[in-house]
C-alpha cells in the first residue's frame, strides 16, 4: 500500500480516521497529515507521521502538495459560504488529479439526494466534481453525528430541568458517533472493493427523541419531560439561559428542525457492512459515558 493523506487530519473526525488507520496496521510513515495549524500537527509528527502544510482556502495550495501519494481521506471543509466550500474543494481535486492520486475517499452527506437541509448542493457538487476529474472515488455519505445531537450541555439542560425539548415533530434520527464513522473511513481506506461507490453511513435504525429520553430517565434515574416546541418558543428558552444569538442556530435542538420531513430516519446496512453491526455504538453506549455531575456552562454552545 502506498502512502495515505489525510486532508482535515488535525480535526475531530481526520484524527480519528487516523487512529482507525494505525489500528488496522497502517504504518505511521505511510500516513501524511495535511495541516493548516502546524500546532495542531506536531503531535502527529511526533508519532511517526509526515506532516504538510496545505490550506486550500487560501491562494497558492502548494504545487505538488500530494506528491508520492496513493490515496486521499478528503474530510469536507467547513467553510458555510457554501459556494466559497465548493470552490476550496475543487482545489484539493485539481492538486489531487495533478499528482496522479488513485482513489479519493470523501466526506458527504447521508441520503444525498433525498434531503433539503442546506448542504446538500456542497456535497453533490463536490462528488460531481470528484467524477469528472476521473479520480477513483469512495463517497462516504455520513449522517448525523451523535456528538452533535445528543451531546453533553443539550443531555445536561434537560436533566436538570426535567423538560427535553424537540423540535423533530416526533421523527426519528439515524444517529451515529464520530468514531465509527472514521472507523468506516479506515475499513475503506484499507480493503479492497469500494472504488466508484458512495455508501450511506448511518444507523442500521433510527431513534426518536422518546427514545433518548427514556434511556436518560432510565440511566440518571431522574424524571425527565418530552416537550415538543416551536423555533420561537426555544429561542426564547435559550435566550432565559443567555445562550448567544449567533450560536442559537446550531444548537442541537434547533437543528432537529431538518428531520421534521422524515429524511432523517433513512437507514442504510452500509456501516453495519463495514464495521459490523455489534461494534456500532447505541445512544444509550454513547449517553452512558457522560458524567452529568461535572458541572457545565448551560449558556454554551451545545457542541
Amino acid at each position: 500500500m502506498g502512502k495515505i493523506a489525510v486532508v482535515g487530519g488535525t480535526g475531530h473526525y481526520g484524527s480519528k480516521a487516523i487512529d482507525g488507520l494505525l489500528e488496522r496496521g497502517v504504518s505511521p510513515s505511510d500516513i501524511v497529515v495535511m495541516y493548516r495549524n502546524e500546532k495542531k500537527a506536531l503531535p502527529f509528527k511526533e508519532r511517526g507521521m509526515e506532516i504538510r502544510y496545505g490550506d486550500y482556502g487560501k491562494e497558492g495550495y502548494p504545487e505538488g502538495i500530494f506528491k508520492d501519494i496513493e490515496k486521499i481521506l478528503f474530510v469536507s471543509g467547513f467553510e458555510m459560504d457554501g459556494l466559497k466550500r465548493i470552490k476550496d474543494h475543487i482545489v484539493v481535486i485539481e492538486a489531487a488529479r495533478a499528482a496522479n492520486v488513485k482513489q479519493i475517499v470523501y466526506t458527504s452527506f447521508a441520503n444525498l439526494y433525498k434531503i433539503n437541509c442546506g448542504l446538500e448542493d456542497v456535497h453533490i457538487a463536490t462528488e460531481r466534481a470528484i467524477k469528472a476529474s476521473k479520480i477513483p472515488y469512495t463517497f462516504l455519505r455520513n449522517t448525523f453525528y451523535s456528538e452533535y445531537y445528543l451531546n453533553k450541555v443539550y443531555l445536561k439542560r434537560s436533566i436538570d430541568s426535567g423538560i427535553f425539548y424537540t423540535l423533530a415533530k416526533g421523527r426519528g434520527v439515524n444517529f451515529v458517533s464520530r468514531d465509527d464513522m472514521a472507523k468506516a473511513a479506515a475499513v475503506v481506506l484499507t480493503t479492497e472493493g469500494h472504488l466508484n461507490k458512495a455508501y450511506d453511513i448511518t444507523n442500521p435504525k433510527p431513534y426518536t427523541y422518546k427514545d433518548i429520553v427514556e434511556i436518560l430517565k432510565e440511566l440518571t434515574g431522574k424524571k425527565v419531560e418530552l416537550v415538543e416546541t416551536t423555533k420561537e418558543e426555544y429561542s426564547a428558552y435559550l435566550d432565559s439561559i443567555h445562550v448567544p444569538k449567533q450560536f442559537q442556530f446550531i444548537d442541537a435542538a434547533m437543528l432537529q428542525q431538518r428531520f421534521v420531513d422524515g429524511w432523517g430516519e433513512i437507514c442504510s446496512p452500509e456501516l453495519a457492512n463495514l464495521i459490523g453491526e455489534e461494534n456500532i455504538t447505541t445512544p444509550r453506549q454513547f449517553i452512558e459515558k457522560f458524567d452529568f455531575n461535572e458541572p457545565i456552562d448551560m449558556s454554551t454552545i451545545s457542541f
